[in-house]
């Protein structure tokens, strides 16, 4: 099982949430990185402040979390399931949809983690 610590960083689709840039400057409190990352994401002139670029995790606070209304995050919650990977209908086309749109990785580590399990996926993360 994991801690809850492991578990707010293991993206229900798949991404590890520790390696995200976003989440890595939100934890950081590295207003420059949340800067770069605005830039990077809304154009150089975005007028968006670095302090709105936040995520706790997938499954931390919501009300920092970079995409509060992801129905694959939903999904998960509903079927009370930390990741897709343990869902009997793994990949559902939404995931399939998002996976399509370059998460590519994301979709690796959700296979690996339906292969290894999500407790010795995590720990392989950690290496």
């Amino acid at each position: 099982m994991l801690e809850e610590k492991d578990r707010k960083l293991v993206g229900a689709c798949g991404l590890n949430c520790a390696a995200c840039n976003i989440y890595q400057a939100y934890a950081k409190k590295d207003v420059e990185a949340q800067r770069r990352i605005a830039k990077s994401l809304f154009g150089e002139n975005t007028d968006i402040e670095p302090e709105k670029i936040t995520c706790d995790g997938c499954h931390g606070r919501l009300d920092v979390h970079w995409s509060p209304d992801c129905k694959i995050l939903q999904c998960t919650q509903e079927k009370e399931l930390t990741a897709c990977s343990q869902c009997s209908e793994f990949p559902c086309q939404n995931l399939k949809a998002f996976y399509s749109k370059g998460y590519e990785k994301a979709e690796q580590n959700a296979l690996k983690q339906r292969e290894m399990g999500l407790e010795a996926w995590w720990k392989s993360q950690q290496k």
